[in-house]
């Protein structure tokens, strides 16, 4: 790379021109004019400084504006630039140091990344209400009823009969109901109600990270 004629000499340039010098120190004084390639060109791209560089920020950044931004894993100084945001709407209000992607463009800064994150979001689609059990009891199964007819009381009054020599005792006839139990039956004691919501489908989405 050539400043004002003055050129940065690096192993490539140098070896460009010796092999140029001792072409030149072949020919013979006097002899016809030659043709020899030359290409000088200089090693400035080892001094060239880098365009794409991670640096920190803080704080929200808006689109169109700028930020000044200290650049990782150089110590010499100064190691911070201004860059400007064209892409990303930064509304962060967090004092956590963020990481961030600059390029330069010329001898202007920008930002070119930030840090993504992704969630996923859940979306109801309907409600329904669940019976809560509590637990089981067992039960006597009744298949059919009688009746019955059974003294109840008797009369302290008798009647003689001297045709045939009976007598006769006065007494009172009452029905009851009997109870016939063929088995048994388990059932289920419900002790509540509840309402659940149910998850019809879900969406994962990609934001900037704000904060840590």
């Amino acid at each position: 790379m050539a400043d004002n004629g003055r050129y940065l000499i690096g192993d490539s340039l140098r070896d460009k021109l010796k092999s140029t010098i001792s072409k030149v120190d072949s020919l013979a004084p006097g002899g016809p004019v030659s043709r020899i390639p030359t290409i000088i060109e200089g090693d400035g791209q080892s001094f060239n400084p880098k365009v794409f560089r991670i640096a920190t920020f803080t704080g929200a950044w808006p689109i169109n504006s700028s930020k000044t931004v200290t650049l990782k894993y150089q110590t010499a100084t100064p190691n911070t630039v201004s860059v400007s945001n064209l892409f990303f709407p930064v509304a962060s209000t967090a004092t956590a140091t963020q990481d961030c992607a600059i390029a330069k463009d010329g001898t202007a800064w920008f930002l070119i990344n930030v840090p993504f994150s992704t969630a996923t979001a859940v979306f109801a689609g309907a409600t329904a209400t669940a019976i809560s059990v509590s637990g089981t009891a067992t039960g006597t199964l009744i298949s059919t009823m009688a009746s019955a007819s059974r003294v109840t009381d008797i009369s302290l009054s008798a009647t003689l009969n001297s045709a045939d020599c009976t007598i006769t005792i006065g007494k009172t006839l009452t029905t009851a109901s009997s109870l016939f139990v063929t088995g048994t039956q388990t059932g289920i004691i419900v002790r509540a109600t509840a309402t659940s919501t149910f998850i019809s489908t879900t969406f994962t989405a990609t934001f900037i990270r704000i904060g840590v």
